[in-house]
């Protein structure tokens, strides 16, 4: 053996007896244990770039404890498994808050400029904070009432609308998540913006598709100016179209959810130029989840004949002939149709990968038990809760569209492990929104179309190389499919009634647990 390479031997050895022994002395007993340490603070990245969301589920398994702490360089994460420590974490939503994260991301994925970032940053977990106060701003536009019906009956309209135009051609050949993708952006942008919503741009679309690949460069401050270059230009147009459509009050027009968005940002003296800025952070949330969603629940329908037959039974006994115009109505979709709903649910259990995440603002005593330190993040992966066998039982890795039907006799899995919007501070606002979206795109396409793929076999898309802050993945690869009419009528939607909120994640159900909503 060489001298230099006994040296560089020593000197490897020597870096790691220390990395052990620092990794030893900074880890408080108190804390929850520390895992994946097989090279002290790598291991983790390693893991995580490797298996992504997976690599989370694969510790559970692993190492079986209910929160464990990941060390990385700088930082530290504290990962839960237990079901029973969720409602625990989001009863702190002071001492440990999803405001700051909200912050960084305004700053860092919106561009905004130092002193809007000075106004979003203040008083991040007091009442008064612009961050604690923004879902108040926009609860009535987002709550059962006469706004969210405006909002979903002017995208179900579009849809409606467009799929009439596609019977009427005939059969036709699409790419199936490109299809899909542009037919619910249209639709969910022009139920929040109105006649003059901006995605109509053919520009604006193909930049948000631009832009969203890469939001984790920006949200990891990773140069984006260079790195990014073409998402950064993406950014930039879109800040600009909003500032023109903020400027000349095209919001007006808009649903009562981006003029609420407008009100809070006018009352904290935001400008109309930085409220553009935010309002990029706005398309991230009613089309990053929402579009990809919407991809695989048409998969799983579709692709399995078993589930289409149940679904298109179900929705067939709610169409009614309207002086000869088949006609289904949007309440019997939401509110008779168990199975459509539960494979809904299913689609997220199965395919979301969603992470809720909360920084510690103090330290604090989880449970009276785990020490979570000050300045750490404390993360809720949905895909640890959706794959534990205890709760899903034997069929946890299968699809399996009537799991969440409720029978009697049957119980029912527990509601707070169903991540699929989220939870606490993180529950998605907009979920009943993109649900009516998502079942009306879903039951048109059942009750009008046949779906064939045209190599004549379904294989489901890997997702490996979809973007690491995807919460619901995108497919790596298209699926070129076949749109066949099944009739030449002219369908309508009918809207009767007041719309109600579907009971689709845990603080929807009541009685499912307490303390949950914050």
């Amino acid at each position: 053996m060489s001298s230099s390479f006994a040296t560089a031997l020593g000197a490897v050895a020597g870096i790691y007896i220390f990395l052990r022994a620092l990794l030893h002395f900074t880890q408080d007993v108190k804390e929850p244990p520390s895992i994946a340490n097989a090279i002290p603070f790598i291991s983790p990245i390693i893991g995580m770039s490797a298996k992504k969301a997976k690599f989370y589920s694969a510790m559970r398994d692993k190492y079986n404890l209910p929160i464990y702490t990941l060390r990385m360089p700088g930082s530290r994460l504290y990962v839960v498994n237990a079901t029973a420590l969720i409602p625990a974490v989001q009863r702190q939503f002071r001492a440990l808050a999803f405001t700051a994260i909200e912050s960084d991301i305004a700053a860092n994925v919106g561009g905004v400029s130092k002193a809007t970032h000075k106004i979003i940053d203040r008083n991040l977990v007091r009442d008064e904070g612009y961050l604690m106060s923004f879902p108040k701003y926009i609860h009535s536009a987002v709550s059962a009432g006469p706004h969210l019906d405006a909002m979903n009956r002017k995208s179900v309209e579009v849809i409606a609308d467009s799929l009439e135009a596609w019977a009427r051609k005939g059969p036709a050949t699409v790419k199936m998540f490109e299809w899909i993708r542009h037919e619910l952006l249209i639709a969910t942008t022009d139920g929040v913006y109105g006649p003059k919503n901006p995605y109509r741009n053919p520009a604006m679309e193909k930049a948000w598709y631009k832009f969203e690949p890469s939001i984790m460069t920006f949200v990891l401050k990773l140069q984006p100016q260079l790195l990014a270059k073409e998402a950064y230009q993406a950014r930039e147009y879109m800040a600009k179209t909003w500032q023109r459509y903020f400027e000349e009050d095209w919001f007006k027009t808009g649903s009562k959810l981006v003029q609420c968005r407008v009100k809070i940002n006018d009352e904290f003296e935001i400008s109309r130029k930085e409220t553009a800025r935010i309002e990029v952070l706005g398309s991230i949330a009613i089309l990053s989840n929402t579009l990809p969603a919407t991809f695989w629940m048409t998969y799983h329908i579709f692709s399995d004949p078993a589930v289409l037959e149940d679904i298109r039974t179900e929705l067939s006994k709610g169409v009614k002939e309207v002086d000869g115009v088949p006609t289904i109505d949007m309440a019997h979709v939401k509110e008779c149709c168990p199975i459509l709903l539960s494979t809904f649910q299913e689609m997220f259990r199965y395919n979301a990968i969603g992470v809720s995440a909360r920084i510690a603002m103090e330290d604090h005593l989880l449970e009276g038990k785990y020490l979570i330190k000050k300045g750490s993040t404390v993360m809720i992966p949905a895909h640890v809760q959706h794959t534990t066998r205890s709760i899903w039982g034997d069929s946890v890795n299968e699809f399996y569209h009537k799991r969440f039907v409720r029978e009697p006799g049957t119980k029912r899995p527990n509601p707070i492990a169903f991540r699929g919007f989220g939870g606490g501070t993180t529950l998605c606002p907009g979920r009943h929104f993109a649900t009516t979206e998502v079942l009306m795109f879903s039951a048109l396409m059942v009750l009008r179309y046949d779906i064939r793929p045209v190599n004549g076999t379904w294989v489901r898309p890997s997702t490996d190389k979809s973007p690491l802050v995807a919460a619901i993945p995108i497919p790596d690869w298209d699926i070129d499919v076949e749109l066949h009419p099944r009739d030449n009528k002219e369908w309508r939607v009918s809207f009767s009634g007041h719309d109600k909120e579907t009971k689709i994640a845990a603080e929807d159900v009541e009685g499912a647990t307490e303390n949950l909503n914050h």
